[in-house]
């Protein structure tokens, strides 16, 4: 359908064209400062368009060229951005990381010191406390 569609178009304004030229038939004298040439009004007014699209094209083409130049750098700052993101968050988890295994260190040592001070605690309370077998010799005596 798109095709159909461009082809139409093409053929109408190849037909508006033909149609143009027939019409503005005439010679026309143009004087280009150093030389005076004399050619048909359609040639002069197609050959105007022409050096007028040939123009925008190369403005277009420049800015387009130069846009194109910004986003590559962009796009290579938000890669550099990103790298550097993620080395810091792997820094920041390294960090981290080795806080968590010293602070995990420090616990196991106060659970060591506190089963040591349990154990000590049970061996004086042993000590104090007669135990069962004392208590029955004494009583059967």
């Amino acid at each position: 359908m798109k095709k159909t569609t461009k082809l139409f178009l093409v053929l109408i304004l190849s037909f508006i064209v033909v149609l143009f030229s027939v019409i503005n038939a005439q010679k026309i004298e143009v004087n280009l400062m150093l030389a005076k040439i004399s050619l048909p009004l359609v040639v002069i007014i197609i050959g105007s368009v022409l050096v007028g699209a040939l123009i925008v094209a190369i403005v277009i083409s420049s800015t387009i060229w130069q846009k194109n130049k910004t986003i590559k750098q962009l796009k290579q700052e938000v890669h550099a951005l990103k790298t550097t993101e993620t080395s810091n968050f792997d820094l920041a988890d390294d960090e981290e990381s080795v806080n968590l295994r010293q602070e995990l260190k420090n616990k196991e040592l106060e659970i060591s010191d506190l089963r040591h001070q349990l154990v000590n605690q049970m061996m004086s309370e042993k000590k104090e406390t007669p135990e069962i077998s004392d208590w029955q010799e004494n009583t059967e005596n």
